[in-house]
């Protein structure tokens, strides 16, 4: 780095070439080869030429190809007159002191700038003006990406007020409702009591009256019992007929308990909660997004590579060589192997589900979409079968192309490594719904992005939108933007002393890291975004093939021949 980019540098070169450019109009432009007047510019070296210069100039740099134009005013350069140093008037300043963050001419070196750092000035501007350029491209896909940004926040804002209305507008609602459905209930038991006590009195006044007119009829006995023995020699007596047998008896009556309202035995709190209750909002941080000097956004992960990876289990699988793995969830994954059977195991290596595949042993990846149906392609076929609940359906017919790696994208587009037939051609195509929509086969000088041969290809999509595609025969990875255009091509770490990179599995996590398999060197690759290494995984693997992420993003890798799974922890 030439010098330190800081504001104190930036505010005093540009305050050098202002000095300069208020008096570009006072002075005669020269040749920048000799004191001439200018007459021809080259737009290539950004030089000004007199005619006698014009020639030395081609002859002097046979290499390059000039572009010679007659000289204008379009063409004057910020370098015309420069400032005088304040202390050596009679010298130009032409350097920039590295140590101070200003220009300078070269006696200063000698005095107050001795032994600091000086470089040319104009050299200083020019890289300035670049980095100044080069940052003001940036900004301007910035600007297109903040203020995207600032749209969705003002939605996101607009979509909040919006979503609270109407919660608000729902509660009211309810409580109308349930004003209306109470006051209704209060009036209903109300009637209800009032028929009640109506009865139940009408029951009491009718026990009342009986017992008055049995009480009655003993105070007449009575009476008439105290007359008679009153007249002693009344021959009524004769006459006289007991009522005391029937009076002994009681009228039956009925005994009325009073209605009772009843509450439930529970707090003012449970009732209310029986009928609504508020789930609070909740705060998540969003992803962490980056913008590239090509002003693609991808998003960024908080989590890091953890210094040691760790083994955390080893599952068996008894499938026969493993080649195909996805996992559904942290505790289930989807395999299958040379036996013909796709499998549905939990983390303790049971089954759960299990298919028999299409006969012929030529099943080449399988695959997982959103609604959690299993796609897996098909080599004598030449198609691509979905499992679903009734049996298999033929999603997709390659006839002509043999299908190899698969993978749903974020769109729920299926994308497959196919090779032709003949092994003549290789693409990647995507299909919606079953139909084609559009290939990646060449970069943009025509040459073909992938190698031609039997070998396997595995494909997933990464967080930037990139599309990576493991390449065995190749011996590389190779990454493509979402549009197809080559991104970079991944051959292996050459600094180590492994054998040839031959990958095969690929899958990428969260902060868009791609972990690709090395079979013959027993080990998983990590590289960034960009093709750059990262470091190993090894955890003891042996024979591994192929791999998948678990939603807690822990790398399953299933062993071919040792026919079983191992977890490891690679992300803090």
């Amino acid at each position: 780095m030439l010098f330190h980019q800081g504001t104190k540098i930036q505010k005093n070169i540009q305050g050098y070439l202002n000095n300069k450019a208020m008096n570009t109009a006072q002075d005669v432009v020269r040749c920048d080869l000799c004191t001439d007047v200018v007459q021809h510019y080259c737009k290539s070296c950004h030089v000004n030429l007199c005619g006698n210069c014009r020639n030395k100039h081609n002859d002097k740099n046979t290499l390059t190809k000039h572009e010679i134009v007659p000289f204008t005013s379009q063409h004057l350069k910020q370098e015309y007159k420069v400032q005088k140093c304040e202390d050596h008037p009679k010298q130009e300043k032409d350097l920039y002191c590295q140590d101070c963050n200003v220009p300078i001419c070269s006696r200063c070196l000698t005095g107050n700038h001795k032994r600091h750092g000086a470089v040319d000035l104009e050299e200083i501007c020019k890289i300035t003006r670049n980095s100044v350029t080069e940052d003001l491209k940036e900004l301007y896909h910035f600007e297109r990406e903040y203020s995207k940004i600032v749209k969705d926040m003002e939605r996101m804002v607009i979509s909040y007020k919006d979503h609270c209305d109407k919660e608000n507008g729902s509660l009211k609602k309810l409580g109308q409702v349930w004003h209306k459905i109470i006051d209704n209930a209060i009036k209903k038991i109300e009637n209800q009591l009032a028929d009640m006590i109506k009865q139940d009195l009408q029951i009491l006044q009718d026990n009342v009256e009986k017992i008055q007119s049995s009480y009655q009829r003993v105070k007449q006995c009575i009476e008439r019992n105290e007359y008679i023995l009153k007249e002693e020699n009344s021959f009524q007596v004769l006459d006289y007929k007991s009522d005391v047998e029937e009076l002994r008896l009681v009228p039956s009556r009925k005994e009325v308990s009073p209605p009772t309202l009843i509450f439930p035995d529970t707090r003012k709190e449970t009732i209310i909660e029986q009928i609504v209750s508020l789930r609070s909002s909740f705060q998540s941080s969003l992803p962490d997004i980056t913008i590239t000097k090509t002003g693609d956004v991808s998003m960024v992960s908080t989590r890091v590579l953890v210094e040691n990876p760790a083994l955390i289990s080893v599952m068996f699988t008894y499938s026969k060589k493993l080649k195909g793995i996805r996992c559904e969830s942290d505790d289930k994954v989807w395999i299958y192997g040379d036996d013909e059977k796709i499998r549905q195991l939990d983390k303790s290596g049971s089954t759960l589900q299990c298919f028999n595949a299409v006969s012929g042993n030529s099943q080449k990846d399988i695959a997982l979409s959103k609604d959690g149906h299993i796609a897996f392609s098909h080599k004598v076929n030449e198609c691509i079968y979905l499992v679903k609940k009734n049996g298999f359906e033929k999603y997709v017919d390659m006839a002509g192309w043999i299908p190899y790696g698969l993978m749903f994208n974020s769109d729920g587009e299926l994308m497959v490594c196919m090779r032709r037939n003949d092994y003549t051609e290789s693409k990647v195509g995507f299909f919606t719904k079953g139909k084609f929509n559009q290939e990646f086969q060449f970069d943009e000088t025509g040459k073909p992005l992938f190698s031609i041969s039997r070998n396997n290809m595995y494909i997933c999509e990464n967080g930037n939108g990139d599309i990576c595609v493991s390449d065995w025969n190749a011996c590389a990875v190779i990454s493509m933007k979402k549009s197809g255009e080559f991104r970079f091509r991944y051959t292996g770490n050459r600094s180590c002393s492994f054998k040839e990179f031959y990958p095969h599995g690929i899958a990428t996590d969260s902060y868009c890291r791609i972990l690709v398999v090395d079979r013959d060197n027993n080990c998983v690759h990590v590289t960034d975004r960009n093709g750059k290494f990262l470091r190993y995984i090894t955890c003891g693997l042996e024979d591994p093939f192929v791999l998948s992420l678990d939603e807690n993003e822990n790398l399953w890798v299933g062993e071919c021949d040792n026919n079983c799974i191992k977890i490891i922890k690679y992300l803090e």
